[in-house]
């Protein structure tokens, strides 16, 4: 930690300057000058929030894929590492046999934490895959490891509070919600635990994501759910240095997520219009960042008023049930690692790093009970970097996505940097700024 120290010097005659009072104030100076420097420093030094796409972990990696970790372990740099946990803690003993049943084990927040995760959104469709219980579980083993989480809570109130993580050069803020495929009762309320929902309306019906709604209007948020997570949002702009949102969503557009994912439609691989508005919004309201999980692919990536908006960042552990056929195409098993760099507070730079998983594990697959956990499904849907040609087909797949959005590529080497304009560097507060 970066302290400051008080300087105290008794001075009998003090309008009598002598040399040696010269040369005394002067090496105080020098002594103030080098304290001031490095007081400074957690504002000058260059911050990096790493961002992966989500983690649908089922086991601690730590031993069932234990080869992994140190592969896994290098994809992230960063003073901050950021991932979404699809899925519930289930203690020993706990399961279910009905809905999708996402389980995993205290353990594997350990293996998160290990491999460098510190910043988790806990808001999303499977988060209360074994109801009040999981959630529950989930806080409550998160919390004895100190980890800094949003988006589900034992009330409303706190699933939609900010969460804030402290480290040496800065305070950085996490605010996280979810849209579509919440089950029922699995949103938060005034007394009851759950998720923290941004409801989806469509005209005057309910877009939840589990049904084709044909003839309906389009897709807006609800504006009571719109209105506080807005202001949570700006609630953190004044804690924080930097402010990270998070939005798992699964509308994307009139038909359910099942129906566009199982024909293949092209709503799958791009934001429906509501998305970026309502992103725009979250940035106006203070986000530094806004990041989206769900697709479960990738997305493309816009800079609006200088903060980068990845609409979805995909899969980063993605231990999906091979029964779910309909998740499983060759993009759901390729992603980047986006490294974001803040310099006081201005966004510096954003570097992406294509990955690839696996989608054969060891062992064999249960093709048939989608709440089997074994070998297969644990050591399935691990990363590693893409190299050769599949890397440039994942970054530039990305690029042609980021297109519509204005949003220029450089590829270097294995990686690619997203080209910013000067204004888009500009910190917070300055003219530059404010002309965003």
């Amino acid at each position: 930690m970066i302290g400051y120290a008080t300087l105290r010097f008794n001075e009998p005659r003090r309008h009598a300057w002598s040399c040696h009072a010269f040369a005394r104030m002067a090496v105080i100076f020098l002594v103030l000058s080098v304290l001031g420097a490095s007081a400074a420093w957690p504002q000058s030094a260059v911050m990096t929030i790493t961002l992966t796409g989500q983690a649908m972990i089922r086991s601690d990696l730590r031993a069932t894929a234990p080869s992994a970790v140190p592969r896994i372990r290098s994809l992230l740099r960063g003073d901050v590492i950021f991932s979404n946990l699809e899925g519930t803690v289930a203690e020993r003993g706990e399961s279910v046999q009905e809905g999708r049943g996402f389980l995993t084990p205290p353990e594997a927040l350990d293996a998160l934490h290990t491999l460098g995760f510190n910043l988790l959104a806990l808001s999303d469709n499977h988060a209360f895959d074994m109801k009040v219980t999981g959630i529950q579980n989930t806080l409550r083993e998160i919390d004895s490891r100190n980890m800094a989480h949003a988006g589900t809570g034992a009330s409303l109130l706190e699933a939609a509070a900010p969460s804030y993580l402290h480290t040496p050069k800065g305070t950085v803020a996490l605010v996280a919600s979810a849209s579509g495929l919440i089950a029922a009762g699995g949103s938060a309320t005034a007394a009851r635990p759950g998720v923290n929902e941004l409801r989806i309306e469509a005209g005057g019906e309910r877009n939840e994501a589990f049904t084709d709604l044909p003839n309906a209007s389009a897709n807006s948020p609800n504006p009571e759910d719109a209105r506080r997570i807005l202001q949570s949002i700006r609630e953190a702009r004044t804690h924080a240095d930097i402010v990270v949102v998070y939005q798992h969503n699964h509308v994307f557009g009139n038909k359910s997520f099942a129906t566009i994912f199982t024909e293949g439609m092209s709503e799958r691989l791009v934001p429906n219009d509501w998305v970026k508005a309502w992103s725009h919004a979250e940035v106006d309201a203070g986000a530094d960042i806004v990041v989206m999980h769900g697709a479960p692919l990738l997305h493309g990536v816009e800079i609006y008023r200088g903060r980068p908006i990845f609409y979805c960042l995909g899969n980063f552990i993605y231990n999906v049930p091979p029964t779910l056929t309909y998740i499983d195409e060759p993009m759901n098993w390729e992603s980047v690692v986006a490294e974001v760099d803040f310099q006081a507070k201005a966004l510096r730079s954003i570097t992406l790093h294509p990955i690839v998983l696996n989608n054969i594990g060891d062992g064999q697959p249960d093709i048939h009970n989608e709440y089997a956990n074994n070998e297969f499904l644990d050591t399935r849907g691990l990363p590693s970097p893409a190299n050769g040609s599949r890397a440039t087909y994942i970054l530039e797949r990305l690029a042609e996505l980021s297109k519509p959005f204005g949003t220029r590529f450089e590829m270097q080497g294995g990686a690619a940097q997203i080209i910013l304009a000067a204004r888009e560097t500009a910190p917070i507060g300055s003219a530059a700024a404010d002309q965003r």
